[in-house]
Order: structure tokens, then C-alpha cells, then sequence
């Protein structure tokens, strides 16, 4: 299903050099559309489609879908949609026009004179602790806001049941350094300041909000996950070869939880936690961080809470996806998917980073739990989140 807002996603120069505007239709020419796997013909999450030269750009969905507006001016640069591990494809603005777009992406593979070099797991442990040591250098090292999409859908039987769309501002006061769990609770705060509902809200559990998973799943920020140090005598880990994203070489390494527990993983009610972290090797930038999580009890209030006394036991799997992007001189969470299946019920979560500023910062106090906004139908009609470049 098509994400039915007029949001477009989009990225802000980091440095400031570019800023928001609202814009008429009338000024932009508009592109949407929908990528695939050419192999598989399975839609493609995260795809980035950008404009060559420039920082205006979007990410698709969990569906595959996406839309870009941007202004006439830019109407003769070539656009390219990249994703780790396929072909890059370019083609101009202005002649993806006036269709309804179907994208294919090629999946590629990394061989060196027909031998795969296999590394030892020390060679991948020190690797990590590279990678590591390099975030503050990568990442953004000094305080920020986020401006992001969030949804949230409730699937029964495969058949839809309920929708949340909202738009979210989040607060950093650290930046991207590693700190210990409680650290990172007090620095990040967040709150919705636009919601949508396909459903009246009636019920306490409409009001949820959910997102302190999508904030824990930025494994790069947070801890209790497979990128600390502390904890690798905990996993094992495997070399899954290399592939290429927009010419560069990425390193796949695979891991493995050999005893899940709260500290290493981040679920209270893990019994198994494993994944691959994406890692570039030109710069040693995590670009993409996946875990698929199998555990006893599903919590709706959060992975990292302990089911409630007398909670029923309920098997969960997870699939988490943590998608960083580069603009300017640092690295940013891109966006998230987090998908729970437990019997015929499923849930999916996702998130978009469409804004990042480092400076005229907006403090935040506290985190939004539950919500009962009244919904803004003119701001979904007619918002759209572009960017214009200062003179």
C-alpha cells in the first residue's frame, strides 16, 4: 500500500546550508513510483533515490514506494536510486515524469579473481573495534534534532486493522558517542507534533506511541546490541563476503547472540538475536544494521520492558532494520522498519529521518508515551517538506 501522505522525504544539509520550505505544486515537477528486486520482484525498503550533486533526495518505503518533488530548476539532473548490494541505476529528472515508475534493481556480487577471502574472527573483531572507534569521527558528534515520518500499522490475518501516521521531532543533546544505556535515555527526547489515524481513537492502546523502539533500534547510537565491544566474548561472528553500494566495497559480517539477555540484545524476552552489520570499508560507516529477534513474550509498551506479572506467554519474531545515510560530513540514521509477528497478528513500525539540523536547535523535555492529538487534516492535505537551497 502506498504511504498516503504528501510528505516527501528529504534531507537536510547537516552544516545548515540548506533549510525547509513549504512550496507550491505549481513550482515542482513531481516523480513517484516504486522499486524492485529484478530477481526476486519483491519491493526493496530503503532504497535511496537522489538527485547527483545535490542533497535533495528520499528513501522508500517499507512497500517500495516513494515520491519526490523537487523545483523546476533541477529538473535536468540525473537521479540515482541506490541500495546496498545492487547496481546503481541514473537516469534524468525530467524524464522520469509522467508515469507511474517501476524501478528494478540488479542484485550484485563481490568476487576477487573468482576466490572469496574469508576472514578470521579476530581480523572481524578488530574490524569492529575500528568501526567503533571511528562513529564519532562518521557520525553526527554534537547535538541535533530529528524531523521524521512515523507509522505504525496493525495487521490481523494479513488483512489491515489500524494506521498511525504522525510527524515527529526528536532531540539529542549528546550526539552520536556510545554511552551507557541510562546516558542515552536522558539525552534523547521526543514528540509528535502531527498524527493522523485511519480509526477514531477509543481506546488506551490507540494512544500508544511505540517509539522507544525505533529509538533503540539506531544500534550505532545505542548500546546492547552486537557493535559493543564489552560484549563480544557474548556472539560469535562470521565473514559474509562483500558487496558494493554507489562504487564503494562493504564488508557483510554476519553475528550471532550465543546467550540472549537483556544487556546484549536490548529485549527483556529475547531467546535468540542475530543479524549482518553492513560496514563501508572506505571510511568504516555502518550502513546498515539488521536484527531478526526471536523471543518467549510480546510486550506492547516496548522490547526492553519486562512482560508484565501474569503476562501470557506469546512467541515473537522481529526483524529490525537500522538504514544510515551521508550528507555533508557525517553520516545519520536514515530511517528504520521493525516488523513483530507473533501468530496471525503483526505490527509494523516505520520511521524516516525527512530532517536533520545541528544548529537554532529545538530542546526537547521528556518523551511522548501516549497521544490524543486532534488530527490536522489541511496539514496532511497540503504539507510537503521540500528544501531550497540559501542564496
Amino acid at each position: 500500500m502506498v504511504m498516503n501522505t504528501r510528505i516527501l522525504p528529504c534531507f537536510l544539509l547537516l552544516i545548515g546550508f540548506l533549510s525547509p520550505a513549504f512550496a507550491q505544486d505549481a513550482e515542482k515537477i513531481r516523480v513517484k513510483g516504486r522499486v524492485l528486486d529484478e530477481r526476486t520482484n519483491e519491493p526493496m525498503a530503503f532504497v535511496n533515490i537522489g538527485l547527483i550533486g545535490t542533497t535533495l533526495g528520499v528513501a522508500s518505503d517499507m512497500d517500495g514506494y516513494f515520491e519526490l518533488a523537487v523545483p523546476e530548476r533541477y529538473a535536468d539532473h540525473q537521479t540515482r536510486f541506490s541500495a546496498v548490494g545492487y547496481a546503481s541505476r541514473d537516469a534524468k529528472f525530467r524524464d522520469l515524469q509522467g508515469r507511474e515508475l517501476v524501478i528494478r534493481l540488479t542484485p550484485v556480487s563481490y568476487e576477487l579473481a573468482g576466490v572469496r577471502v574469508v576472514a578470521s574472527v579476530d581480523v572481524i573483531r578488530k574490524l569492529l573495534d575500528r568501526v567503533v572507534k571511528a562513529i564519532p569521527g562518521n557520525y553526527i558528534p554534537r547535538p541535533y534534532n530529528y524531523e521524521g515520518y512515523f507509522s505504525r500499522e496493525l495487521f490481523a490475518n494479513g488483512q489491515p486493522r489500524e494506521k498511525k501516521e504522525a510527524i515527529l521531532l526528536l532531540h539529542d543533546g549528546r550526539g552520536y558517542a556510545r554511552g551507557d544505556t541510562e546516558q542515552s535515555f536522558a539525552d534523547i527526547n521526543y514528540t509528535f507534533t502531527q498524527v493522523r489515524r485511519d480509526k477514531p481513537l477509543t481506546t488506551v492502546a490507540g494512544g500508544m506511541i511505540n517509539f522507544d523502539d525505533v529509538v533503540t533500534a539506531d544500534a550505532v547510537r545505542h548500546g546492547r546490541n552486537a557493535l559493543d565491544i564489552a560484549n563480544y566474548r557474548d556472539y560469535t561472528f562470521r565473514d559474509q563476503g562483500k558487496t558494493f553500494y554507489e562504487g564503494d566495497t562493504v564488508q557483510i559480517i554476519a553475528y550471532t547472540c550465543k546467550q540472549p539477555t537483556i544487556s546484549t540484545t536490548g529485549d527483556a524476552s529475547a531467546l535468540s538475536y542475530e543479524g549482518e552489520i553492513y560496514i563501508k570499508l572506505k571510511d568504516l560507516a555502518v550502513i546498515r544494521y539488521v536484527a531478526r529477534v526471536t523471543s518467549d513474550h510480546f510486550n506492547p509498551l516496548g522490547r526492553a520492558l519486562l512482560p508484565a506479572a501474569g503476562a501470557p506467554a506469546e512467541r515473537c519474531t522481529t526483524t529490525i532494520v537500522a538504514h544510515y545515510r551521508k550528507v555533508s560530513s557525517y553520516y545519520f540514521l536514515g530511517g528504520v522498519s521493525i516488523i513483530y509477528s507473533r501468530g496471525a497478528a503483526e505490527e509494523k513500525l516505520q520511521y524516516h529521518t525527512t530532517g536533520v539540523r545541528v544548529d537554532d536547535l529545538q530542546p526537547l523535555t521528556g518523551r511522548l508515551y501516549y497521544e490524543q492529538m486532534d488530527t490536522d487534516y489541511r496539514f496532511w492535505d497540503h504539507y510537503t517538506l521540500s528544501l531550497v537551497e540559501e542564496e
